[in-house]
């Protein structure tokens, strides 16, 4: 593990060299992880943060009770699939949403009201929402997605592309002022996870 942390680091700093990535608003914690859609990269995305040490709630269908419970509303019995932070003080309101989107399922059109239930709780608590979309095998013409898109767009602080053009979110964003980072592949987004959410800064 910690071989496989090192050389993650690696690849960040020299990602973040090549890109030069403007820095994101400050992430405060607790963060709380979800899912939207479906995606092939969404194991890669967790076995950045795991490998870097990102600490964050991670609940793929967190709903707006378990947001409410604050963080690590589910620590003692977690679900398949879940993890959370042991170090975060149980309760504690969450002050980031990151909300991982891939492409559209089939139940996704509900998933979305519960999505943004929870986007706009943290944003009525001045929190910070973010999206980072690594719908990889997305052609685009996704309405549901587009759906999405179009809802969620008013929440957010941040939007990070990754391996997709941006534009299908371009038509959403007049008016809206939210930090947009487009990124040439999935892998780019270790950068990300290392020098703004703190990752990789742990060495036991």
């Amino acid at each position: 593990m910690k071989i496989a942390t090192i050389f993650l680091i690696l690849i960040a700093s020299s990602v973040l060299c090549s890109l030069s990535i403007e820095p994101l608003p400050v992430i405060e914690d607790p963060v709380l992880f979800t899912v939207w859609g479906e995606s092939i990269e969404l194991q890669n995305i967790n076995y950045f943060c795991d490998s870097l040490q990102v600490a964050r709630d991670y609940s793929p269908g967190a709903s707006i009770e378990d947001l409410c419970e604050g963080a690590g509303f589910r620590i003692e019995e977690e679900l398949s699939g879940e993890s959370f932070h042991p170090f975060y003080v149980s309760g504690t309101p969450y002050r980031t949403l990151v909300i991982i989107a891939g492409s559209s399922l089939p139940e996704s059109r509900a998933d979305i009201e519960r999505i943004e239930e929870l986007a706009s709780s943290v944003k009525s608590s001045n929190g910070l929402v973010m999206v980072i979309d690594i719908d990889v095998e997305g052609s685009g013409d996704d309405p549901l997605k587009q759906e999405f898109d179009q809802r969620l767009v008013r929440y957010l602080d941040v939007l990070i592309v990754a391996e997709r053009p941006v534009g299908e979110y371009l038509s959403f964003l007049e008016g809206e002022t939210p930090i947009v980072v487009e990124l040439p592949v999935v892998v780019d987004l270790v950068s990300i996870f290392e020098r703004d959410f703190g990752g990789g800064r742990c060495c036991d």
